[in-house]
């Protein structure tokens, strides 16, 4: 449709003797860009309602009103972590461990130079 109405634009843009042509050509040229962008509109609309229709079926209050909200937030994943000895965690309990010691070292009783001074 849009190579239609580029067609029918330049038609009409390169007639310049010829002014009854070039009156005819201008509406061709002006319906055609009038349908298509009409079918732009009705495509969009369409697209639209599909959407809803598809997530309002699961969910009404999810995403379409998250998306008019604007509260629509990418989910962080925590993947699994690997230990110093190479040992791989597989749960969110034992990532979340390895975090806290990784982050929090236990603290000694023991001073040395620099915590003194």
């Amino acid at each position: 449709m849009r190579k239609l109405v580029n067609a029918c634009r330049r038609l009409y843009q390169r007639t310049r003797n010829d002014e009854k042509l070039r009156e005819s050509r201008k509406q061709k040229y002006i319906e055609a860009k009038r349908n298509y962008q009409a079918g732009i509109k009705k495509e969009k609309l369409n697209s639209w309602k599909e959407y809803c229709n598809v997530t309002a079926s699961t969910n009404p209050w999810s995403q379409v009103y998250k998306l008019a909200s604007g509260k629509i937030r990418a989910n962080s994943i925590t993947t699994t972590l690997t230990k110093q000895d190479g040992s791989e965690k597989t749960d969110i309990q034992e990532t979340v461990e390895v975090m806290l010691d990784y982050l929090f070292k236990e603290d000694s009783e023991e001073e040395n130079s620099h915590q003194k001074n």
